[in-house]
């Protein structure tokens, strides 16, 4: 019987231990099911009507001014990420990022693709914009060109128009004289 107390103490302690380590991992897969409803609402609204999509805009809009917590203001931050959405705004979405918790968990973690995300395409629209600088200032000089052949071609046909005049007169002149010839 004397050790049968020191061996209860040990299971006891040891179900004592594994309880307070419990919460732990739920609270893991709580956040881990939070992100994959985040991520399976937002697979919906990039597919769903643009009415559906504005719909699903409005309401994540007045539930986070009613609760601003990290996970309203997640869903906000993906509403305003939608692709080809006339809401998309890049800027406020990473606002509404950047005030979420930054401890180490799957929300952090998909706070974190969703910045680089964000990121990634403002870089593109910046390229892009550069690109389309790039051919605008090739179309003003391609302009410039043509626009240099055209004074050359009227110069070239104003010559041409003197020229013309030149050998009209000549050939007048030389029908009006008399021909030199002399007669052996």
């Amino acid at each position: 019987m004397r050790y049968r107390i020191p061996f209860v103490a040990v299971i006891v302690c040891a179900f004592g231990m594994t309880a307070c380590s419990l919460p732990l991992p739920l609270a893991r897969n709580a956040e881990t099911t939070q992100v994959e409803e985040l991520l399976a609402h937002y697979r919906y609204m990039s597919m769903a009507t643009l009415d559906d999509q504005r719909n699903e805009f409005i309401e994540a809009s007045l539930v986070y001014r009613h609760s601003p917590s990290d996970g309203t203001r997640l869903r906000l931050a993906l509403a305003l990420l939608v692709p080809g959405a006339p809401w998309r705004d890049d800027a406020r979405a990473a606002q509404l990022l950047d005030a979420i918790d930054s401890t180490p968990s799957p929300r952090h973690d998909l706070v974190v693709l969703l910045e680089r995300m964000a990121q990634l395409r403002r870089d593109d629209i910046r390229r892009c914009e550069q690109k389309i600088e790039a051919i605008r200032d090739e179309r003003r000089k391609a302009e410039q060109k043509l626009e240099s052949a055209r004074e050359e071609c009227k110069r070239a046909d104003v010559l041409q128009q003197k020229l013309d005049e030149l050998r009209n007169i000549d050939r007048d002149l030389r029908n009006k004289r008399p021909s030199r010839r002399t007669k052996p």
